[in-house]
């Protein structure tokens, strides 16, 4: 172990106070054991409770403690951003506010860091609080992922992973609007390794993220690592023009060897204008999703604003 060394734990949070004091007293315990100095920094997105009123009163106390209170709420992926972007360790651990992923896993996680893994991740195991639906969704958003993508994601990942400088820099170096950080880090490569975790329940509160931010979340992702979606229109169309070309052929024959003329009647010919119109829309609608991504990424919006800060930051390049 080098004690010059330092660990970083980042922290995103939204409406989780009853969680806070909670999760900084079982990272306290697990941090000083294992004698690196350390600072754990926590960002409120915007919360509407008293999120950033109870980190300011524990910093008082725990000087290791930090905190970024964002302008509003920027979503997770962007109060991770701004938690990376503050971190001075020479390691990074990210992971939630709510306790479902366990401190206890730590140890392990620096373990492997000290011998030689850049990045550690931790893969769930099955949820069961979890529901049918999530499940179902999950699952097809990691097949999907994984056959069309230009990187491979660990099935049931997480954002609870541990991040040595070299790849962090590597990482934060991408200046994305969407950001997607379960492919932004495997996307940069380095050694790494993976751990398995038992998910938690919630030490207190509801759940704050709902399937439709999982849809959003999982949308970023699959669209800012493939573009598959775009060649569908081409596969489809080059399809459709066999057949129709085929189907011209065959009526052709028939009608010059046998007279006979099977294309009659309007309705044939209304239902082949509203499935040819029905397919542009959509393909039209795939077209819209990635050019909506351009015009947010050329713009070059900052992610994240900070409204107010406690401690000792590290001051963004």
């Amino acid at each position: 172990m080098n004690d010059t060394k330092t660990i970083s734990v980042v922290i995103p949070a939204f409406n989780e106070e009853e969680c806070i004091a909670a999760l900084i007293d079982r990272l306290k315990e697990i941090m000083d054991k294992l004698k690196y100095p350390y600072e754990v920094i926590i960002v409120d997105d915007g919360s509407k409770d008293r999120t950033f009123e109870v980190i300011r009163e524990l910093s008082v106390k725990y000087k290791f403690l930090k905190g970024v209170k964002l302008s509003r709420n920027m979503g997770h992926q962007a109060a991770l951003d701004c938690g990376l972007k503050h971190a001075s360790g020479d390691a990074v651990i990210s992971m939630d506010a709510d306790l479902q992923h366990p401190p206890e896993l730590i140890p392990q996680m620096v373990k492997l860091w000290e011998e030689g893994y850049e990045i550690v991740y931790t893969q769930k195991l099955e949820n069961q609080q979890a529901t049918l639906l999530y499940k179902v969704w999950a699952k097809t958003f990691y097949s999907l992922f994984n056959k069309y993508s230009q990187i491979k994601l660990t099935p049931s990942g997480s954002d609870f992973r541990l991040m040595g400088r070299k790849s962090l820099e590597a990482v934060l170096s991408m200046p994305e609007y969407h950001k997607f950080f379960r492919g932004l880090v495997p996307f940069v490569g380095f050694k790494s390794t993976s751990i398995s975790f038992d998910v938690q329940k919630r030490f207190a509160g509801k759940r704050k993220y709902n399937f439709k931010q999982s849809m959003k979340l999982a949308s970023d992702g699959l669209f800012s690592f493939s573009d598959f979606a775009l060649k569908i229109p081409f596969i489809i169309g080059g399809i459709a023009l066999i057949i129709i070309l085929l189907y011209l052929l065959y009526t052709l024959i028939l009608l010059i060897f046998h007279g006979t003329v099977i294309m009659q009647g309007w309705t044939s010919v209304i239902a082949i204008l509203v499935l040819s119109i029905s397919i542009q829309l959509i393909f039209m609608g795939v077209l819209g999703v990635y050019i909506g991504k351009i015009f947010f990424e050329v713009k070059r919006r900052p992610v994240f604003f900070a409204d107010e800060t406690v401690g000792e930051l590290k001051v963004i390049k």
